[in-house]
């Protein structure tokens, strides 16, 4: 059972919670704006992000402002209808009072509350869908100051709908904030009336609508993150250290100004690579493998020459040759064969002498191709 209750009130609840949500979230401006949409109309929802541009509307719809406009603005609202704009104003705050009294009205307050309010011409305005009486509900009537107007609705002396022209344009004023609100819109007579209010502006009119509050260029509140940004000690600091760190960024690994010459302090010469690269060949102490590998070839050339075994010792190997025909001049084979097993150390002069006997001997014997393989091993 509690779990039944508890389900039973968090239904209640999120249901509360969303018909209030719902509640809120249809304003006036919200009502106002769709019901002039559905009449194809262009409307323009004034507030302080997108404040009013007069030269941009064919008409200015001033619904339940509690905040007087100022002075510039006024007379700004005054030139608007002086220059063929419609004007519509209705609510009885006295905020509205300079704005009255700047087309020759003023707003009287009552002792009693006057609910309902009945057509006061016997000729209809709107001859096509005339409304005999619509829902007022106001605390105010409109006194007239020496200018001629027009009372559309009222009871008995006291008017709560006039109009007025005022240079090429025209003026209603209605002493209500309750006629265009969401709820009594429901109303068949004030539903027909804002109809045949607005029937009066051309097809597709441009239309500005400020609920509440009229805002323009001069009365626009500064933007939260802007005023912070740049009117707080904190806001500069954070706006400075975010620049820096900008540049910071930007600039990091960039030189500037004119290229400066390179100096290769550390550089080392060609003559210093030639020169360690032969300290490291003698280190090799490579010339017995040099000689070893000449002596192999050249040994191996002459078995295949005179057909011998180049893998007999040298004497024999020797031998071998004599008894195959070799001619040995003066033991020239012979000494070359002993100069090629050298018992000791041999320098790089003795190296190339006997590599050049070696090729000489190979062109005397007539042994090719095997000349140019010792010169590039050694």
């Amino acid at each position: 059972m509690r779990i039944v209750r508890i389900s039973i009130f968090s239904f209640i609840l999120i249901a509360f919670t969303g018909s209030q949500f719902l509640a809120n979230a249809l304003t006036d401006e919200v009502i106002l704006s769709r019901t002039l949409r559905k009449l194809e109309f262009r409307v323009s929802e004034i507030s302080a992000a997108y404040p009013a541009h007069l030269d941009r509307y064919d008409a200015l719809l001033l619904h339940d402002i509690n905040k007087a406009p100022t002075e510039t603005e006024i007379q700004d609202i005054k030139n608007f209808v002086n220059t063929g704009g419609t004007l519509i104003v209705a609510g009885e705050n006295q905020a509205l009072r300079q704005l009255y009294s700047a087309f020759g009205l003023e707003l009287r307050a009552l002792t009693k509350k006057l609910w309902h309010s009945r057509r006061i011409p016997e000729e209809p305005l709107f001859s096509q869908h005339p409304v005999d009486e619509v829902y007022t509900g106001t605390d105010s009537t409109i006194e007239p100051l020496e200018r001629e107007v027009a009372v559309l609705y009222g009871r008995g002396n006291n008017a709560v709908i006039v109009t007025l022209r005022d240079g090429e344009g025209r003026a209603f004023f209605v002493a209500s904030d309750d006629l265009l609100s969401q709820y009594w819109l429901l109303k068949s007579g004030n539903a027909m009336f804002l109809y045949n209010l607005m029937s009066t502006l051309p097809h597709k009119a441009r239309i500005g609508l400020a609920v509440r509050r009229y805002y323009t260029i001069e009365t626009k509140p500064p933007d939260p993150f802007v005023a912070l940004l740049f009117g707080t000690p904190g806001g500069l600091a954070a706006m400075y250290i975010c620049l820096t760190l900008f540049v910071f960024l930007a600039v990091r690994g960039r030189r500037f100004g004119k290229p400066l010459a390179s100096e290769e302090k550390n550089r080392r010469l060609t003559s210093e690579y030639v020169h360690a690269m032969t300290v490291l060949y003698r280190k090799g102490n490579t010339h017995m493998e040099i000689l070893r590998h000449i002596r192999d070839r050249f040994k191996t050339d002459l078995g295949v020459r005179w057909r011998v075994s180049p893998n007999l010792d040298t004497s024999t190997f020797l031998e071998e040759l004599a008894q195959r025909g070799i001619i040995d001049e003066e033991g020239e084979l012979t000494n070359l064969m002993a100069d090629l097993e050298p018992s000791g150390y041999i320098s790089e002069s003795q190296l190339l002498g006997i590599a050049k006997r070696v090729e000489a001997y190979r062109k005397i014997a007539k042994i090719g191709g095997a000349s140019l393989t010792a010169r590039r091993n050694f």
